[in-house]
């Protein structure tokens, strides 16, 4: 359960220093590239064993390591794409609502046991997820591909990253989940500095070490989210995990934000988050 309960909290530490990031004008993508060189830095000191090369290439995870890699900052590109063209609010119940392709495969390829309870509990989740990041005031989107496209990809990459992290815990992991996080991080860690090269090729644009340092933070925090999440996979179920690591998230930006940066939740807002905290106790005790 402390596995559970330190992968949420550092999930929703993520999208607080996002929300930092904005205020203090951090450059997205230099920190990113930072992110992924702190989390993938942060695996290799705590791996106690031999590193080499062929640690990686040899190892029966790595054509997911690199799946997944790509997967990560993949979505993090859509996610900010998806943001810009079809709203902030779309984008965030889009990337929520994935919960459910890790949690239906959890059903079919993992043949996990589904109460009603559980299910009904899951449906709610989806619900909650709506209500609770539904805005007072809708963002006016422009009518087009985008709005339909992106969220909809959004929804499919997030959830089969999860569910990809999942087959690859399940089937693959042993004692070197480590150097699979490593190689995850890694990566993306290439990927990402590949666009930013080709960034740097603009006009005015600079580096900036105050981003690499906020970048490095977030490494840390990422790093933790995604140690605790695998850790996690080892003790629940799918349809149990994360729908409510998900939920839990949903409910503590929330509150962060009513608390800490000032924003008013309204009625529906509250009223999603009161359905999400039903829904977390529905899927546990199913």
């Amino acid at each position: 359960m402390l596995y559970l309960v330190a992968t949420t909290l550092l999930s929703a530490a993520i999208f607080v220093v996002f929300k930092l990031f904005k205020k203090f004008r951090i450059d997205n993508l230099q920190a990113i590239v930072a992110n992924y060189l702190a989390a993938s830095a942060t695996a290799l000191w705590i791996y106690s064993g031999e590193v080499q090369l062929s640690s990686f290439i040899n190892a029966s995870w790595f054509p997911f390591s690199l799946l997944i890699g790509g997967a990560f900052i993949g979505v993090f590109f859509l996610f900010a794409l998806s943001s810009q063209k079809a709203g902030i609010a779309i984008t965030a119940v889009s990337s929520k609502m994935s919960v459910v392709i890790p949690a239906i495969a959890g059903f079919i390829i993992f043949q996990e046991q589904g109460s009603l309870l559980k299910i009904f509990g899951i449906i709610l989740g989806l619900l909650a997820f709506y209500l609770a990041l539904k805005k007072e005031k809708q963002e006016k989107i422009k009518v087009s591909w985008q709005v339909f496209l992106l969220p909809v990809l959004l929804f499919v990459g997030t959830g089969l990253n999860d569910l990809m992290m999942k087959i690859a815990e399940h089937n693959y992991v042993s004692d070197d989940l480590l150097l699979l996080l490593a190689s995850i991080f890694m990566v993306a860690l290439v990927i990402g500095s590949s666009v930013l090269v080709f960034r740097l090729r603009s006009p005015g644009y600079n580096l900036n070490l105050r981003n690499f340092i906020a970048g490095f933070i977030l490494g840390l925090i990422n790093f933790g989210s995604t140690y605790f999440l695998f850790m996690s996979m080892a003790w629940f179920d799918n349809s149990v995990l994360f729908p409510i690591r998900n939920t839990g998230v949903v409910v503590l930006t929330a509150l962060i934000a009513l608390f800490f940066f000032g924003e008013r939740l309204t009625q529906t807002n509250w009223i999603g988050i009161g359905i999400a905290i039903l829904a977390i106790i529905m899927i546990a005790q199913g």
